[in-house]
């Protein structure tokens, strides 16, 4: 329980969900997006991932191949997983010098408990 009094769920890394979208750790994923990919929970991408797949020209096209490889990822997934592998290949190429070699779809609870998907670099998380 937090200082409000509210249960907001678990609290990963000493930051809450609400908060890492309040201080553009996490972008929202519009819920329309993630249900045409058959995503049918809350979802967010962390900054990092954002840049280095989605950010750019035709950012609404490139945000659709995602959600696909990750859908496509979880579908492939045993039923009690919860972090997702999904390869640099199945995505869009990367935005970044560096570039990012996968990005992971990890299920949890979210700040009250209901399921969440968070899309995130390894290094992220």
């Amino acid at each position: 329980m937090n200082q409000d009094g509210v249960d907001r769920g678990p609290v990963v890394g000493g930051i809450s969900r609400q908060d890492a979208f309040a201080d553009g750790q996490f972008i929202e994923v519009p819920p329309t997006a993630a249900a045409a990919a058959g995503i049918a929970v809350p979802t967010a991408i962390t900054a990092g991932a954002h840049r280095a797949f989605v950010a750019g020209a035709g950012e609404g096209d490139r945000l659709r191949q995602v959600l696909d490889a990750v859908a496509a990822s979880i579908r492939r997934g045993p039923a009690d997983e919860v972090c997702f592998v999904v390869e640099a290949e199945d995505l869009p190429e990367g935005q970044t010098a560096a570039g990012a070699d996968r990005l992971l779809a990890i299920t949890e609870p979210g700040d009250t408990g209901e399921d969440v998907l968070t899309l995130m670099l390894p290094d992220e998380m």
